[in-house]
């Protein structure tokens, strides 16, 4: 086996140096919208047991232009169970000609946590590079061995866009014995080939165009060719495990990195229990609970070793007043617990993306930890790292996703709450009145759901942050002075109201004795997408909303209305947009406006469709009433 790793390293670096890597070789239609090309892109896997492997790779990437050095991807990740063998750089001209060499010592080394993280063992070696010239190529020669084969490498044949790829190979190599499980995605689309048997997988491709983003895409791995791989049995920070489902994964979880790590003192018992001593309503109980965790634990992170994926013990959270998402998590379900509730721990794939665990590809998968709680009438979702979250509220690092829920009887996998439209709802009320010159506005805003999770954090901003925030929210309003500003957060209806008082002496237009005024100055869409006449792939509308907006317009002194805006009224696949302004009175108007944006998966014919419904909201949002005087 050593002479087989030595044979394949020698072989790739062979490779590397026998090629030609000049920019005038790159066929000139791997140019096309690219900002990086991938002249090879070649990994191989070598699993000698359960709990080793060696990964030897070389990547080669002539960057175009700066927007092209996030492409190169000179990083080696290491920590107690991975360990680098081999890491050096090797940089060339635009005419192929080696100008620079780095190697492993040169890179720089540093935690590969962020700030927050208490304890972590886990660091990454980068290289840093600012070349003088464009185009230059950079080769990566990287090899390292792990114990961590719960961690198999996903390979992507184009790792993002604006990047296009000459040659990528992918090997996997396992002794007669050792049982795999593997996944192609999106692989005939993109004319990649394999062999596979019992003892690994081959696969090959060359000549990938450079892909170009477009407005409301799919998830890129949704679309681009990639391969997830996973062992049967695995091992993870000295822990091994089996799973061929996700039932036998959530087993794995559940007796291996959650056993014995619910214990609380009696003390603490006794106080939670007295806690919600009288309350019969188990919703009541719960959010006495989750309040007693937000008040007396904080968010640190926890990533040394198996501490990365087993929760500290609720003893030991109970003691020192922090954890993780996995030591919060657990600790919440232990108090729960405590008080005669059932709750589960849960993974998810946790950002704004709403990506899923793959349901058809158990493996070893998600980035946080949070608690279902099933309940006879609906299933509550707590998120326990927060100290401000309300019980029972996702926002969109967790939601509509399928997520794993842990217990006793294994893995299942469910859905996290969707937020349908209607329940991400944004309710505008004002009072607007108009002077020759100077506007007055006393706004009233009410927001639920998703539009609930962009203004919850608002409570804790400064006075000047939440004057940035107005002023750049109504940016299309000129010179707005912020009077008088309120955020109430009512966490058990999980509404925020927000009550401000602004003027303006720069959003009228004048032309003689007559005054041009749009009547929604409060809650403007001015989004329209891009023109895309050779549309390539499905419009994915992630989230849905609801807006309404009701406001009353005092008419500035000897004015009346010339001309007023014609009622709007839309409904298609894509949503539903109403607008009218009606005469209450000589010198007053009611302006009335509901949009409401329906998300879902619409095929790419459409987007003529869909850009012109949100061109008609912008326009319309942007139109105008004349008064003239009387």
């Amino acid at each position: 086996m050593r002479l087989l790793s030595f044979f394949l390293l020698f072989t790739a670096t062979h490779a590397v140096f026998a090629q030609d890597y000049s920019f005038s070789k790159i066929n000139p239609i791997l140019l096309n919208n690219a900002d990086a090309v991938v002249r090879l892109d070649e990994m191989s896997i070598l699993v000698k047991s359960s709990d080793y492997m060696e990964i030897t790779s070389t990547r080669v990437v002539t960057v175009l232009n700066e927007s092209g050095s996030k492409h190169v991807n000179a990083t080696a990740f290491y920590d107690k169970e991975t360990t680098i063998r081999d890491l050096e750089a090797i940089i060339y001209n635009e005419n192929g000609e080696e100008i620079d060499k780095i190697k492993e010592k040169d890179f720089i080394d540093q935690t590969a946590t962020g700030e927050g993280t208490l304890y972590s063992d886990s660091r990454v070696k980068f290289l840093r590079y600012t070349p003088v010239n464009y185009p230059y190529t950079i080769v990566l020669n990287k090899k390292y061995t792990t114990s961590d084969t719960a961690f198999m490498p996903r390979w992507y044949f184009l790792d993002g866009y604006k990047i296009s790829v000459e040659k990528s190979e992918f090997n996997l190599n396992l002794p007669s014995g050792i049982k795999y499980r593997f996944k192609d995605n999106n692989l005939d689309t993109f004319e990649v080939q394999r062999t596979a048997n019992e003892n690994g997988l081959k696969y090959n491709a060359a000549n990938l165009k450079a892909i170009e983003s477009e407005d409301f895409d799919p998830e890129f791995r949704d679309f681009a060719p990639n391969v997830q791989l996973a062992l049967e049995d695995y091992n993870l920070k000295g822990v091994s495990g089996h799973a061929t489902n996700w039932k036998e994964f959530g087993s794995w979880v559940y007796n291996s990195l959650l056993a014995e790590r619910g214990e609380l003192d009696s003390s603490t018992i006794q106080r939670i229990q007295g806690l919600v001593k009288g309350i019969e309503d188990p919703k009541e109980k719960i959010k006495k609970v989750y309040q007693f965790v937000q008040d007396n634990t904080r968010y640190i992170s926890v990533q040394m070793g198996i501490g990365g994926w087993m929760p500290i013990s609720a003893k030991e959270v109970d003691r020192v007043k922090y954890g993780d998402c996995k030591g919060l998590t657990n600790y919440t379900m232990s108090l729960l617990k405590a008080v005669g509730i059932e709750s589960y721990y849960t993974i998810v794939s946790a950002d704004a993306q709403m990506k899923s665990l793959d349901f058809d590809f158990p493996s070893l998968q998600g980035n946080h930890a949070f608690l279902n709680v099933p309940l006879k009438d609906e299933e509550i979702w707590l998120e326990c790292t927060s100290q401000v979250v309300p019980a029972n509220f996702l926002g969109t690092f967790t939601d509509n996703r399928y997520v794993l829920k842990v217990g006793p009887n294994g893995g299942e996998l469910v859905k996290s709450r969707q937020y349908l439209p209607e329940q991400s709802k944004q309710q505008t009320m004002a009072e607007i009145n108009i002077g020759e010159d100077i506007i007055d506005a006393h706004i009233e805003i009410k927001s639920t759901g998703i539009q609930y999770n962009q203004k919850y954090g608002l409570a804790n901003d400064s006075k000047e942050d939440i004057e940035k925030y107005y002023k750049h929210y109504w940016d299309y309003v000129n010179d707005v002075h912020i009077l008088n500003h309120e955020l109430i957060n009512d966490k058990d209806s999980i509404v925020t109201t927000e009550k401000v008082d602004f003027n303006t002496s720069g959003y009228l237009s004048k032309a003689g004795e007559r005054i041009l005024f749009a009547p929604n100055m409060l809650n403007r869409n001015e989004y329209v997408p891009k023109r895309n006449k050779d549309r390539n792939r499905d419009i994915v509308i992630k989230r849905g909303y609801l807006d309404e907006d009701d406001f009353i317009i005092e008419l500035p002194n000897g004015y009346k209305v010339e001309a007023n805006l014609k009622p709007t009224k839309l409904n298609n696949e894509f949503g539903e947009f109403e607008v009218s302004v009606e005469q209450l009175s000589d010198s007053k108007l009611n302006y009335k406006r509901r949009l409401l944006i329906k998300p879902g998966i619409f095929p790419k014919t459409s987007y003529d469709d869909y850009r012109n419904f949100r061109k008609t909201i912008s326009r319309v949002d942007a139109s105008k009433i004349v008064f003239i005087k009387k």
